[in-house]
């Protein structure tokens, strides 16, 4: 077990994402709640890019990155959406 205790996880932070994407992506939800999800949206990304830039650098970080962008490379040339 890590030394920490995750609150919510990954996925559920997934889901969420999704789900405020789907109320902006709503036509028939008004620009004011999509405007809302959109600044949630907003906050996550910049705490996230904040702990990311203060983060140490780890072994096999960087091929774990490569690793990632050429799936989503392979989902984009399958026409598949991404997450």
């Amino acid at each position: 077990m890590p030394p920490y205790i995750e609150k919510i996880g990954t996925q559920r932070i997934k889901e969420q994402l999704w789900q405020w994407e789907g109320v902006m992506h709503d036509p028939y939800i008004d620009g004011f709640n999509g405007w809302g999800c959109k600044q949630k949206i907003y906050e996550v990304y910049w705490q996230a890019k904040e702990a990311l830039e203060k983060a140490p650098h780890y072994h096999g970080e960087d091929e774990w990155l490569e690793e990632q962008r050429m799936n989503k490379v392979q989902k984009i040339l399958e026409g598949k959406k991404t997450p």
